[in-house]
Formats: C-alpha cells, structure tokens, sequence
C-alpha cells in the first residue's frame, strides 16, 4: 500500500485541511450509510482502520476515506488516501510470472489433523504476510497426503 494522503496531526478536530483531496463521495454516502461505496479497506500506521467511500469503480486506483462519526475530524473531509499500486491505476505488477517460488513441507501427525479446511488456512496464512495489494498475484497451491 503506498499512502497518498494523511491528515495531519497538527490540525484541530474540526479544522480543514486545504491540501487534502477532494471528498469525492459516492452520491447520497454523507447522509445515508446504505449507499454502496467502493468498500476498499486499509489500516494505518496506528492501526485505525479506513474504508474508502468514492463510489464504487471510481476510474483511478486512489481510494479516499471522509471522517464520519465515529472518527475525530470534520465530517465529510478526506482523512487518508491510498493507492495499492505504487504506479497507480493500470501498472499492474511488474511481472506476470512469479520471480520467486518458496517450498514449504508440513508434516504432523493424523490425529492433529482436526480441520478439513486446513489447507484452505495454511494458504490464507501465507498469504496473510504479503501486503493486502499483493494478495491477486500470489499463488498459493496446498495439497494434503496421506502416508497412511
């Protein structure tokens, strides 16, 4: 994730920031939570989590989270902005093919086994240490075998 813009901390609750992006708001968002927004979703350095509320397919990879009010700052400004893609919409990653391949074998007992989802949750698990923008072009294979 590469951050575009975070309010700062000098500024009062209430105060605006003129350097902040525009709200662009998916129509009706302000008054009525039942709006459907783009929905992306990204924590920040303090662990506050954002959800972006332009409307849904906005046509650049920037997504933008207004204050509410549960969120200190003046509702309906921009609080924080980030993109998934450090080159913006369109870029993509730089290579289709995977540059790197890490072979991991598990081997527990049978009687460990107490979950039939669990390769399902070792993938997930993988995944889950890449950046959440990485996640569409990591691929994860499990397959579960048996000595037995």
């Amino acid at each position: 994730m590469h951050i575009t813009y975070e309010r700062p901390d000098t500024l009062g609750d209430e105060q605006t920031d003129p350097n902040a992006p525009a709200a662009d708001m998916a129509p009706g968002a302000d008054v009525d939570p039942r709006v459907h927004v783009c929905g992306a979703t990204t924590h920040d350095v303090d662990g506050t989590r954002w959800t972006c509320t332009r409307r849904p397919g906005h046509d650049d990879d920037e997504h933008r989270a207004v204050f509410d009010r549960y969120h200190g700052g003046p509702v309906g400004h921009v609080a924080f902005a980030w993109q998934y893609e450090w080159g913006g919409a369109g870029h993509g990653p730089s290579f289709t093919e995977p540059m790197t391949t890490v072979t991991v074998t598990v081997r527990f007992p049978q009687s460990a086994w107490t979950n039939e989802q669990l390769p399902e949750h070792i993938a997930d698990e993988v995944r889950s240490v890449f950046w959440e923008c990485d996640h569409d072009d990591i691929d994860v294979t499990t397959t579960a075998t048996s000595t037995v």
